[in-house]
Formats: structure tokens, sequence, C-alpha cells
């Protein structure tokens, strides 16, 4: 469920939505990704529910500047390809997040922020607001502020919304950064609350909100998730990953890796590091095939560690399979 204050239009990434390639003739791959996936930090104040980080055991870090300066760099040759600021840890909690939003959008680069916005400052929303950043969006969980606390551990539903209203307010009238908030459901939660008035709520002060369905399938081994597993919607069923021809991701330390689910970094899911090959050399490398013959062009999720948990569909991007 998605729905925009202006008409889909309004997104800043309609056009990539619109790209040739873009889930349909995505096969064979264009020449670089539709989207680079960075990790800042894997460092997150909260413990969430649903969150494979629970699980994780990889050391906690930052991206080095350098690291952040050669994808930059690289990037800035495919002005098309767009970055994401995601990852398995908060981005806005790097010690020097807003140096690197300004030498993305300085490269003339496409930028989406996802945040869970408690470490958002009025600072670094100006500096969004100087450098035109694309799109900053809110991760939630949940309709009620009770269900957000239970599935957000650790976190503050009062102060997220009094940083989204900081966000709207000091934005104003300006076309960006465009504002956007995503949160999953469980089955009951949606049928304790209402989406529609959930979505009403909040676009009154950003530009985009979608309900989505909580997956709980990479924790299920987790004991405090176990007696929640029934309660989720999402489809079990599997499809062709689309993934695996869209976007690459580059962990904190500079791993590029063809899958965003693995918060360990492990070496069957890894294409190399960034410095010693290019992202265009792993995007078109012998394992990123490989693995795009694996679950893109056939079923093999069962042959992969982090596959096998995936029922990841088409059907979140459908909104946009309608061409303008």
């Amino acid at each position: 469920m998605l729905r925009y204050r202006l008409g889909r239009e309004s997104d800043p990434f309609y056009w990539l939505y619109n790209s040739p390639g873009w889930l349909t003739d995505y096969d064979p791959p264009r020449q670089f990704p539709f989207w680079l996936n960075i990790e800042l930090t894997n460092r997150c104040q909260l413990d969430c529910f649903f969150c494979s980080r629970q699980t994780s055991r990889r050391p906690l870090g930052d991206m080095s500047l350098e690291t952040a300066r050669l994808i930059v760099t690289e990037a800035s040759r495919y002005p098309e390809c767009g970055l994401r600021l995601t990852g398995w840890g908060e981005p806005l909690l790097h010690p020097q997040a807003g140096e690197i939003i300004t030498m993305i959008k300085k490269a003339g680069l496409p930028l989406k922020i996802y945040t869970n916005g408690l470490a958002l400052t009025p600072e670094l929303m100006d500096t969004m607001i100087e450098y035109e950043v694309d799109d900053l969006q809110f991760s939630m969980q949940g309709l009620t502020p009770e269900q957000y606390e239970f599935n957000r551990r650790k976190s503050d539903y009062g102060r997220l919304r009094a940083n989204i209203e900081m966000a709207s307010r000091r934005r104003g009238e300006r076309p960006r950064p465009f504002l956007s908030i995503l949160t999953s459901v469980l089955a009951d939660e949606a049928a304790k609350a209402d989406p529609e008035a959930f979505i009403d709520e909040y676009l009154t002060l950003v530009d985009k909100v979608a309900v989505d369905l909580t997956n709980l399938n990479f924790v299920s081994e987790v004991d405090r998730v176990k007696p929640f597993l029934d309660k989720q919607s999402a489809g079990l069923s599997r499809g062709l990953c689309v993934d695996v021809f869209l976007a690459l991701e580059v962990k904190y330390d500079g791993l590029i890796q063809f899958c965003g689910q693995d918060a360990d970094g492990l070496e069957e899911h890894s294409l190399g590091y960034v410095g010693a090959i290019s992202l265009h050399e792993a995007w078109h490398s012998r394992k990123m095939n490989e693995q795009r013959d694996r679950v893109g062009r056939a079923l093999g999720h069962e042959t992969m560690s982090v596959c096998r948990n995936c029922y990841h569909n088409t059907n979140k991007y459908d909104i946009f399979k309608t061409r303008a």
C-alpha cells in the first residue's frame, strides 16, 4: 500500500523506475547498477525485533572517507546510477555523515537516505536541504506508537515524530529533500489499526507513505521471534530475484556484495573490496553472473545461506511496473 501526496510523478526517482531495464527486460544487465547500496556504518541505536543485526557476528565500524570517495568517484561516471545510504546500521550515526552526503551531491549523484530518524539533527537536515538530497526516507514499524515501540526496541516514538515534524518544517515548500515514510506490519497489527488512517496522518508531513509487510524469515531461529512467525503476512512463495540485476551492495569496510541481506559479510556473497576491484568489474564478474544464473534465472535459492530464507518477489515494486 503506497500513496503520494502529489502523485507518483513527484517521486524524485520516478525517472529511474521508468528506465529501460527496470523490472522488465533487465537481462542481460546494463553497464552499471541502477542502485549502489552503501552501508556507512553497521552501528545502530536500536534492537529491532525483525532485524538480522541481532544475529550478526560482524565487528562494528564506520566507512572511511577514502572508501566513500572511491565509490563516489566511480559512480559519478554513471550519472543514471542512484546511491542509497542504507545497510545494517543507521547511516546518520556516521561521524562524517554530513561530509559524505555533501560529497555525493557535489558529484551530481542521485541520493536516497534510509534512516530510523532518531539521529537526525537540524544541522544534518539543513545540509540535506542545501545540497538537495533527493529522498530522505524514515523507516518505521507498525501503525501505532505501541506497535512501533514493540518492533523497534530501545526506540522512542515521540522523538521520531518530533524529528519528522522538524524535517518537514525546515524543508517547508522546497521540493528537496523529498520526504517519505515506510512502515511494515504483521497481520495482527494491520487488523488492530487502520493503514489508511496512518497514511492520511503522515501525508500531512511527508510526500510519500508506504505500508509493507514485515518479514521475519531472516530471523526465524531467534527465540523471541519464533512465537510471531505465524503472524507475518509476507508470502513464502519463491520468485526469481530481480535485485541481482538492479543493485550492488557495499559494506562499511568496502566489501562489495551481491546481496544486502547478508548482515555478516560472508565470503559466499562477496565480490571483492573497493580499491582492489572496481564496482564495474564486480558488477560484470563471473561470480556475480553465476549468482544471476542461480537465483535470477533459476530458483536455486536453497544453495545459498541468505537466499534460502528469502521470499522477496517483484510485487514490492508493482506500483512502478506501469510505465508513464
